[in-house]
């Protein structure tokens, strides 16, 4: 493992960049802290957008996508997969264009991207439901102790014809995860994933808090036919907000989202309260 310093015993990887004005990591940096480390789920291959990333990935002949570091809800997303000997570019709506070569798709990706840092991932190979995208969401909580629970999960499934699970149009939307797991895999292969979810959110949960003091962690999976996980994106609370509450909301069942809004009121109470008395220690690295 290069870069990597020793805390407490524990690799901490010391080429990574914290976001101090943002107070999160991005996703090209996220990505470079997670993969030095043996964690239960794949990440799929990510690197950072450039002339040479682009001709890598055209040259293996495989379809990924091109996302903004610090885009959130599918914005500014593209899909680009190999097609007769061009390539096709997918907007998150589904809109596509064609691209008779790798010169004018280089060209029209660094046009697009010119103003973003930006990075360029594999495609995992991940089961769709229904013919759609979707992902799996598990949402961690740290309680007013300080340790972190599990809060619950759930599965986003894309619109018709988007090319990531978080856009609802088009028939898209929120349902519980037995519900999708149930139809694409046999009952020991959901039973396997279930635990690994778990296991995979806290394993990324306790390597963030060697870095910094997160209260709130939305872990996105998507699983293959084997039914191994891939992890798609960390989301974490900061400056700008945190991973939605509101997600689980929409599902009939409001048992989560209620427990979930009662266990953040009662910590910011207990944590308001012990700012005050001094007692507050949050152990922030």
């Amino acid at each position: 493992m290069d870069n990597l310093n020793y805390r407490n015993n524990f690799p901490i990887n010391t080429n990574v960049h914290f976001d101090k004005e943002r107070l999160f990591f991005n996703k090209w940096e996220m990505y470079k802290l997670l993969t030095p480390y043996k964690l239960p789920f794949h990440i799929p291959y990510t690197n950072f957008l450039s002339r040479q990333s682009i001709d890598l990935f055209t040259t293996r002949q495989i379809s990924f996508y091109i996302k903004p570091v610090d885009t959130w809800a599918g914005k500014h997303i593209s899909l680009i997969t190999p097609f007769d000997k061009g390539y096709i570019i997918q907007q998150p709506n589904g809109a596509d264009e064609f691209h008779p070569n790798k010169e004018a798709l280089i060209q029209v990706l660094v046009h697009h991207y010119s103003r973003m840092h930006a990075i360029i991932q594999q495609r995992a190979p991940l089961l769709p439901f229904d013919s759609r995208a979707f992902d799996i969401r598990v949402h961690l909580q740290r309680d007013e102790n300080g340790f972190w629970l599990y809060a619950g999960d759930l599965i986003r499934i894309g619109g018709e014809k988007a090319i990531v699970s978080n856009l609802f149009t088009k028939g898209g939307g929120v349902v519980e995860t037995d519900f999708v797991l149930n139809k694409v895999l046999d009952s020991y292969q959901v039973n396997l994933v279930k635990e690994n979810l778990a296991k995979s959110a806290f394993s990324i949960a306790n390597l963030l808090d060697y870095y910094y003091y997160f209260i709130d962690i939305g872990a996105d999976f998507g699983i293959d036919q084997k039914g191994n996980l891939w992890l798609l994106e960390v989301n974490t609370n900061d400056k700008v907000g945190k991973p939605a509450y509101d997600l689980f909301k929409k599902l009939p069942d409001k048992t989560v989202y209620k427990q979930m809004i009662a266990k953040d009121k009662k910590r910011k109470k207990i944590w308001s309260r012990d700012r005050g008395t001094g007692t507050l220690s949050q152990n922030r690295i």
